[in-house]
This record gives C-alpha cells, sequence and structure tokens, in this order.
C-alpha cells in the first residue's frame, strides 16, 4: 500500500483543526481549567494541546495549498509559496482574532493577560489587534494578486 502525503497532510490539517476549536471553545466557557492535562491518558496541558493543534493546521494548510493548489481539493498549482503563506496567515489570523473576541465576551477580565503559557507577551488583546490587522493585510493581499493575475483560458 502507497502511503501518499496530501491525504494525511489533509486529515493532519482538519483534525489540528478540530483539535483546536475543542480547546478554543473549552477557553471560552473555562479559561481557569485550561492548565488541566487534556486526559489522563495524555499528560499534556489541555492549552498546549490547542497550540499543537493549531501550529499543525496552519503548517499543513499551507503545505497543501503550495503542494498542489487548493486546500481539501484538486485543483491548480497555488502560485507558490508566497501565496500559500498570505492565504494561510489571512484565514488563520481571522480564526484567533475570532476566538479572542469570544474570549473579550465570555470573560473580558482576560484581555490584559498574557495569551500563552510559553511567553509573558503578548496579552490577548494586542494579539486581537494583531491578528485582525495580519489578517486584514493579507486578505488584501490575496485579493490584489488575484485581481492583477491573467485569466487562465
Amino acid at each position: 500500500m502507497k502511503l501518499t502525503v496530501r491525504p494525511v497532510a489533509e486529515t493532519a490539517m482538519v483534525y489540528g483543526l478540530l483539535g483546536w476549536l475543542y480547546v478554543a471553545a473549552y477557553a471560552a466557557f473555562r479559561p481557569a481549567d485550561l492548565s488541566a492535562p487534556i486526559t489522563a491518558l495524555v499528560p499534556m496541558r489541555r492549552d498546549t494541546f490547542g497550540c499543537l493543534c493549531f501550529a499543525v493546521s496552519a503548517l499543513c494548510a499551507a503545505g497543501l495549498q503550495v503542494g498542489g493548489g487548493r486546500v481539501l481539493t484538486a485543483g491548480r498549482g497555488g502560485g507558490g509559496v508566497a501565496n500559500a503563506l498570505v492565504r494561510t496567515v489571512a484565514g488563520y489570523c481571522l480564526l484567533v482574532w475570532l476566538y479572542l473576541c469570544v474570549n473579550s465576551i465570555t470573560h473580558p477580565y482576560t484581555i490584559s493577560t498574557r495569551l500563552t503559557h510559553f511567553a509573558a507577551v503578548p496579552t490577548e488583546g494586542a494579539t486581537a489587534v494583531a491578528c485582525f490587522l495580519l489578517s486584514l493585510a493579507a486578505f488584501l493581499t490575496v485579493r490584489l494578486r488575484v485581481h492583477r493575475a491573467p485569466e487562465a483560458t
């Protein structure tokens, strides 16, 4: 049986995103419990698990676009590494911004606290602003590139 990389990367992207979404939803309603292990079987902090899932998903999304065009669908080439990275930044930064928006509604007292346990900076609020602006700039860049690209015949 020949194992190809694309199905593995697609699965890792989807399930990585689902793992992160679980942790994001958990964080929205129980932020004080994020440092607890994800399960007794996996002695990893819940927030660490979410960060790893997000990173795997984003890396796979970018790699899939570079390697084969569109994510989860067969398509023409994605226009290279730069285009893949810009599209990934646009989408994943928007996801982080949405997550932080939900957090600011469900527990506004954390907006001035650090984003992760890995580093003292940035704060949730600063990250929300940065992600919104990065997503906006990346989305605009994607749209400008598409608009300038010659139409395929």
